[in-house]
């Protein structure tokens, strides 16, 4: 076994090997999803506070539980541990799967835990682990302008990512009134091919979708589930595969208790896109959204995103003669020929 290759070990393994470790035995923990120069030099830092460093990080599963978005972490917990265990300052390197590592560190028992400048140390329930045995903690200043966040947010503007935000119900299927079965599901004609137009232009699709009927209690979230799987499933094989489907289950006249509330995601207020912009690190700017409600258009407008189409379907109101749309076509297909004809786009 490589050195490399041995600083790595599972959570047990580290607990019988810290009693070999050079005292005293400084611990810290974190994501480390893409290693920048911002945690090179906090661990530097952290390992000059004794005589051995070891580094826990948060599983892939742990590290989903911080929020920090749907496609993070980015790297895989065995990778962004070989990384660490190339670093001269660390002596090894362990995962944990819970939130914070609290059990981790009772089991282990280090002389001083140690965090980013950025934590209130005097707070952290670490902090009061370690001193129970008259260990203690300290934080430390981190090299201004360095994110893993800030940095994987960097590198998706810097690809011009664009995003056509859809409408379900009346842009992609026809407008049934709360369908939830997928044998109850149509496509408006020409709207899978148009989808997969956009797609060859360079266009994400993300669709954003009000589903009140969970909260009306109309049908479950299972069977939302079930349908928009399928529907996404049928779009890939077409060639016009769905990047990402946000939907609001809320209404404030609801039956389903929870969800009868009033909430920013449901449109008209923009919190899907946003939350998808957020997630996803969409250029509002370069995006469009296609709906067939004003609900549509004044999300569209509240996100920031930069135009914003209407199309024709059951709804008296989608004429898009009252309301504030960039233009107003028959269907999606009729709006993304017009898009996708001229310099404009």
């Amino acid at each position: 076994m490589s050195e490399l290759q041995d600083k790595v070990c599972s959570r047990e393994q580290a607990v019988e090997r810290v009693a070999a470790l050079k005292r005293p035995v400084v611990f810290t923990n974190g994501v480390f999803d893409v290693l920048h120069r911002g945690h090179v030099n906090y661990l530097h830092e952290a390992s000059k506070l004794g005589g051995s460093l070891v580094v826990a990080v948060n599983s892939d599963a742990s590290a989903r539980m911080l929020g920090k978005g749907p496609d993070r972490p980015l790297n895989k917990a065995e990778d962004r541990a070989a990384v660490l265990a190339g670093l001269a300052s660390v002596s090894l390197v362990t995962f944990f799967d819970e939130r914070t590592p609290v059990a981790l560190i009772e089991a282990m028992r280090p002389d001083l835990y140690v965090k980013g400048g950025d934590y209130d140390m005097e707070t952290l329930e670490e902090t009061r682990v370690v001193r129970s045995w008259g260990g203690d903690a300290v934080a430390i200043p981190f090299v201004d302008g360095y994110s893993t966040t800030s940095l994987v947010k960097r590198i998706r503007a810097g690809s011009g990512r664009k995003v056509a935000f859809l409408d379900r119900d009346g842009v992609i299927n026809l407008d049934r009134a709360y369908v939830h079965k997928w044998e109850e599901f149509e496509f408006v004609p020409g709207a899978v091919a148009a989808m997969r137009r956009l797609r060859e232009a360079g266009y994400e699709l993300v669709v954003v979708t009000n589903q009140s009927g969970l909260a009306r209690g109309m049908y479950s979230e299972a069977e939302y589930q079930a349908l928009t799987d399928a529907m996404c499933a049928a779009l890939a094989q077409a060639g016009a595969a769905v990047t990402a489907v946000y939907h609001c289950p809320h209404h404030p006249k609801g039956k389903v208790a929870d969800l009868a509330v009033e909430c920013d995601c449901r449109k008209p207020a923009p919190g899907m896109i946003l939350r998808a912009a957020k997630e996803l690190g969409v250029s509002l700017a370069d995006s469009f959204l296609v709906g067939d409600k004003p609900s549509d258009i004044e999300a569209a407008r509240a996100a920031g995103v930069g135009r914003a189409y209407i199309v024709q379907s059951d709804n008296a109101e989608s004429s898009g003669e009252h309301v504030q749309a960039d233009a107003a076509f028959k269907d999606l297909a009729d709006c993304v020929a017009h898009l996708l004809s001229g310099p404009s786009t």
